[in-house]
């Protein structure tokens, strides 16, 4: 954070040299470095140095998310979100939004204050399309930040604030099992187009190997009592070393399609998602409807 008039010169030297990167107003950081970080690390860097800029500030809503460590989309690295007095006079920007809120409960997290985790989760599912607000709840329950009667209780206590439907919405469909922020996208996307998923991360025999089961990431229970297995399938099952167990991609593929034999064999049907595909909800719909996949509150 240049100050001076000679910072300042210096700082733009090493810019125009490629050496130093502007990332945001009068925040700059090393190149090389700046490249090495994840976009959330990058997001965390510049609200530590935005806290010492503005010690009154309070960080809330998916930047507190962040913040807390709780998963959150890319979408959400901007804007910075702080809090901001009721009946204030304010400007939302592109990189700065304003949460109107009255004394929230606050907690300090690597020096920046920051809404607790319960409050973060609220303004999330308020303000957020479900798709958004469900991952960093999933991520509360799965990392232990929160407990589920905590969940429960938390909502009625806010006093002041609309919305509060679609906050027990994404409160009542929070679910720790979810592994990551990929699943839980799906599951309330799932849940929008009306295809609500009935158990996540069931669990089957292995017909082939003693004492091995099978996980799968979403079940489904057609009215005839036959049942599908949900996978969402991102490209790193297939390339990190760390989830493939060093298996090449096509000893991960003919593994993939063993499993799925055996589970066709016990009667359950697999369906793949992949991310891409929840942005389209139409064709995610007759996919959903070519696997007889269960609408609410109608016939699968």
């Amino acid at each position: 954070m240049p100050l001076s008039d000679a910072d300042i010169k210096a700082v733009s030297r090493r810019v125009q040299a490629g050496d130093i990167v502007r990332v945001d107003r009068g925040l700059y950081a090393e190149t090389e470095y700046w490249k090495k970080l994840s976009g959330h690390d990058k997001t965390r860097h510049v609200v530590r140095a935005l806290a010492k800029k503005h010690p009154t500030w309070v960080f809330c809503g998916p930047t507190a998310a962040i913040m807390h460590g709780l998963d959150c989309s890319y979408r959400l690295l901007l804007p910075i979100c702080i809090v901001a007095n009721p009946g204030a006079h304010y400007r939302n920007t592109k990189r700065l939004s304003h949460y109107p809120m009255a004394h929230p409960d606050t907690v300090a997290v690597n020096g920046v204050q920051v809404t607790d985790v319960l409050r973060t989760l609220f303004d999330c599912a308020a303000k957020l399309p479900l798709r958004d607000a469900l991952a960093p709840l999933d991520c509360a329950l799965r990392t232990g930040l929160v407990k589920r009667n905590m969940l429960n209780a938390y909502p009625e206590s806010v006093k002041y604030t609309r919305n509060r439907s679609a906050v027990r919405r994404a409160f009542d469909l929070a679910d720790g099992r979810s592994e990551n922020g990929g699943e839980s996208e799906a599951r309330a996307v799932f849940d929008m187009v009306g295809r609500p998923v009935q158990d996540v991360q069931a669990v089957f025999p292995c017909l082939d190997v003693a004492n091995r089961t099978h996980r799968v990431d979403f079940l489904w229970i057609r009215d005839d009592g036959t049942k599908v297995a949900g996978e969402f399938d991102g490209t790193r099952k297939y390339v990190d070393p760390n989830m493939t167990g060093r298996k090449t991609i096509r000893e991960v593929v003919d593994e993939e399609r063993r499993r799925q034999q055996c589970l066709a064999r016990q009667g359950v049907d697999t369906i793949r998602f992949y991310y891409n595909e929840l942005n389209n909800p139409s064709a995610l719909i007759r996919k959903l409807d070519d696997a007889r996949i269960p609408v609410r509150g109608g016939a699968g």
